[in-house]
Order: C-alpha cells, then structure tokens, then sequence
C-alpha cells in the first residue's frame, strides 16, 4: 500500500501537535510508511485516550517505563520524547527517576521469575527465594498503584506470567472503581510502546 509523503507527515505532525511536541517520536520515520497512519493513532490513543481512565502524565509514565526497561536509554530516542511529553503534561525529573527505577526493578524481578515458569521441575526450587533487592516497589515516590501499573506493563512486555498475575491481583485488590478496565489501557499502552521500542534506534 502506497502511502503519500504528505499523508506521512500529516500524522507525524498530528502525534507531536496532540502532546505539545516540537517533532513526533522520531521512531515514526524509521517504520514501514505503510504502518505510520496506524501507529500514530495507535500512539494517540494509548498515551492520550478520550475516554482514558488514567491521566495523560501517568500513562506516559507507564509507557516510559516501558521502553526504559527494553532500551536501558532513558534519555535518547522514544524514552526521552516520553519524557519530555510527561514533563509537559506535568510530571517531575524525579518522577521519571522513580519509573526507571521501578522499571529495573520490575525486569530483575521478570528474569528471576520467567525462569521458575519455563523450568519443567519449577517445584524443585521453590524452597529458593528471589533473594533480590527491590526498594522502588516499596519506597516509591510515585503512588503505589502507578508502581503497579508500571509493573504489570514492563511485566507484559517481558512475558513474566507469574508477575504479570501477581500485579493485575494487587491491582485489582487496591480498589479502583474500573480495575479491569485500568488493567486493560496499562497493557494497551505497554502494547505499543515496546512494539516502537524494537525499532528505536536512536
């Protein structure tokens, strides 16, 4: 399918306008041109749905934590045009500190427990704890159920069943008034961002 260069720059140009950016991700010109209509929308509604039930700064958050935790460069390419598109809708430097660190911490704690779900004998070592360190899950500056959003998403990406159920309980337990729907944006979110993050290589 042929797609005009007008048409490419038009939704490239709609993506930066709708976060207040100067330029859209620039991940959105190394993509098939095919595909850019679809992931500008895509990118849109994930990171600022009309009818979102999480706040723009949080969802961006979440999504920042996401190519975070798949790149390793919070400060180059898709990850610092998240952060500074978060920044614009009001987040704080030591906000995306906190994320990056939930982030680590939440692959860490993917890898460890990715191995006890592929093990065919997993039983074998549950009397082994994790044995591993993860302050940011409880001593985050950022709410805890932001923590666990960020978790579940980067969870997700990772393909961590055992996180992934463990976050979508706590979730669920803190008692927002649309859990399941709440879950549903994260992973969406999550969704797109990491598909981007494959092919940032800014």
């Amino acid at each position: 399918m042929k797609v005009s260069q007008e048409e490419l720059d038009g939704a490239r140009t709609r993506v930066a306008e709708r976060f207040g950016a100067k330029t859209a991700p620039a991940v959105l010109s190394v993509i098939p041109g095919e595909i850019v209509r679809d992931v500008a929308l895509n990118l849109s509604r994930a990171l600022d749905g009309d009818s979102a039930l999480l706040a723009r700064a949080d969802r961006l958050l979440i999504g920042y934590g996401v190519v975070v935790a798949k790149s390793g460069t919070p400060k180059q390419g898709l990850a610092l045009w998240l952060a500074d598109a978060a920044k614009l809708a009001g987040k704080t430097d030591e906000d995306l500190e906190a994320a990056q660190a939930v982030a680590i911490a939440c692959a860490t704690y993917n890898g460890y427990y990715k191995f006890r779900s592929l093990v065919d004998q997993s039983k074998d070592f549950d009397s082994f704890g994790a044995a591993l360190r993860a302050s940011p899950f409880v001593r985050s500056s950022l709410p805890k159920t932001l923590v666990e959003l960020i978790c579940l998403a980067v969870s997700v990406s990772n393909g961590c069943g055992q996180c992934v159920n463990g976050h979508v309980a706590t979730i669920r337990q803190a008692g927002l008034s649309n859990a399941n729907a709440t879950i549903d944006e994260t992973v969406r979110i999550g969704a797109v961002v990491a598909a981007l993050a494959a092919w940032d290589h800014d």
